[in-house]
């Protein structure tokens, strides 16, 4: 089978050239009349996303769209040959692409990059150590699963590609092949699922653009909702389980009220697939969705119409120009995303351009799974080779507590100590014992005091924080978390895998809500 070129690409030894900057004038202008295929003397997008793409210059459509907006410097929409030419002089490697994002984002670039093509790399950033032993469920699904949700503190659903939801008991999981004490099955691909807060329903996403509503004590659909026509990716009931979004392949939501089947909000949100969707806990009326197309949007729904999204914040590039795959709330001011850039940030509202108030370095794949703690000091992910692990949310927070704590209670001992002394300088009577373990404490309070200070500066120097600890996992993509805390207070996090298991974690979170002296080189 004779193969034809493809009839826009260039032989490999003239692209190097050109990615080398060694390729003259002359043969660019060719490279120029070769992609203006309408010989108009300017092209368009799609002809230069063309051009990149057949040059070897790998780029996120996002990043090239960003290009493209500084580099048509007259603002007419395409590309002529001046621009042209200044385009290739800025994006012809990764340090080129890297420039034209913005300051706050040209790090988590960066990171990738060096995971990417950097073996040792890796070896920057300790491997935290394990935490508890994993109960493996084995759910006999018949394909990966999507989603796994809890429906109350025993009860757990996990839905999966096969388009079947199985509800389980975690605490009666024995036997050599578990059973589900509930399943019912929709008729196409289960893409998402939600729960209510009440446990009495679940509401799944399809790939055919249903929206199923099931009753999950009698085990059957009880509503078909409308409103989307492509491939449903996301979903969650509001606080006050009244209402539930959903987001779509094409970028739409839809806001149904759970009574209703027609949607009584609809709205184009995003240019890519919606892959999460939460509201903000407090009043329910603020939207999270995070996309792939690169960006977290924050709408109110209050202010969603016909000539309005009801956007009210936007954050760019979350992911450095790659798909962002879960954005959710920590609060009314934060919000927490992961995405294609193999890291998890912490965003403040009120400040966004400075970019993210915290990063959580480490992973060496795309972050594709994540949840928070109903507390929100601790952030559990999930990636697509399988890494797991836990972080505290706000460690430099917790460190400046700490050391403003310890700095208190050493002044105190020195405070204490200091008045013995000065009894004894003053011919007063005191015991000798009474001194001896007040100079101990204050010893003791002056180590815990240094071992702070030096968390801190290190913090100060590498403004991210490390996971606490790494759980069990398998080698396969993480594709769902769900968290629970119990009323023993311990938690179980559950962790739904494309080896169509589930993983139960039972710990107690507040054992690792401690900063650690970091390792010495």
């Amino acid at each position: 089978l004779k193969l034809r070129p493809h009839p826009h690409r260039r032989p490999w030894s003239e692209v190097a050239l050109l990615l080398r900057g060694a390729m003259d004038e002359n043969e660019l202008r060719k490279v120029f009349a070769k992609f203006d295929t309408d010989s108009s003397g300017s092209i368009d997008e799609s002809e230069l996303q063309d051009a990149m793409r057949m040059l070897g210059i790998k780029v996120s459509d996002t990043s090239a769209k960003k290009c493209l907006k500084l580099v048509d410097t007259d603002s007419n929409g395409t590309i002529e040959w001046p621009e042209f030419k200044a385009f290739f002089g800025k994006v012809s490697d990764a340090e080129g692409i890297k420039c034209l994002l913005s300051s706050s984002n040209q790090r988590f670039f960066e990171y990738k990059q060096k995971v990417e093509t950097d073996a040792s790399f890796a070896k920057t950033f300790a491997i935290p150590p394990f935490g508890p032993k994993p109960k493996l469920l084995n759910t006999y699904h018949d394909d990966q699963i999507e989603e796994v949700v809890w429906i109350s503190d025993t009860l757990l659903a996990t839905g999966s590609l096969d388009g079947e939801v199985k509800i389980w008991d975690r605490t009666n999981l024995g036997g050599m092949i578990p059973k589900p004490i509930k399943s019912f099955k929709a008729d196409s691909s289960l893409y998402t699922m939600a729960a209510s807060s009440d446990g009495a329903r679940v509401v799944t996403g399809l790939e055919d653009g249903k929206v199923v509503e099931w009753s999950v004590v009698d085990g059957v659909a009880t509503t078909m909702y409308r409103g989307h026509d492509a491939a449903v990716f996301s979903s969650k009931f509001r606080p006050d389980d009244a209402c539930f979004a959903s987001g779509n392949k094409v970028g739409r939501i839809c806001q149904h009220d759970v009574n209703v089947a027609e949607p009584v909000l609809s709205w184009k949100a995003h240019e890519g697939i919606i892959n999460s969707v939460d509201y903000e806990k407090s009043a329910g009326q603020l939207l999270c969705t995070a996309s792939s197309d690169s960006t977290v949007k924050v709408s109110d729904t209050r202010l969603v119409g016909e000539d309005s999204t009801g956007m009210v914040v936007e954050i760019e590039d979350a992911a450095a120009s790659e798909k962002v795959f879960r954005a959710l709330w920590r609060n009314e001011r934060e919000i927490v995303s992961c995405g294609d850039d193999y890291c998890t940030k912490r965003w403040d509202l009120r400040n966004l351009r400075d970019g993210p108030v915290c990063s959580y370095f480490g992973h060496v794949s795309p972050v594709r799974a994540l949840e928070l703690s109903p507390c929100g000091r601790f952030i559990v992910t999930g990636t697509t080779t399988g890494s797991v692990r836990l972080w505290l949310v706000d460690e430099q927070g917790l460190v400046s507590e700490k050391l403003a704590a310890a700095q208190k209670f050493h002044e105190e001992d020195i405070g204490r100590r200091d008045e013995v002394v000065k009894k004894c300088q003053n011919g007063e009577a005191f015991e000798i014992t009474e001194l001896k373990s007040l100079s101990a404490e204050a010893e003791k309070s002056q180590v815990e005091l240094d071992r702070l200070k030096k968390i801190k500066s290190n913090h100060d120097v590498m403004p991210y924080t490390q996971a606490t600890i790494a759980l069990e996992s398998p080698s396969m993509s993480i594709s769902s978390v769900a968290w629970r805390d119990l009323p023993d207070g311990t938690s179980c996090l559950a962790f739904g895998a494309y080896d169509q298991k589930v993983r139960l974690f039972n710990l107690k979170a507040d054992a690792y809500y401690v900063v650690k002296t970091p390792k010495e080189k």
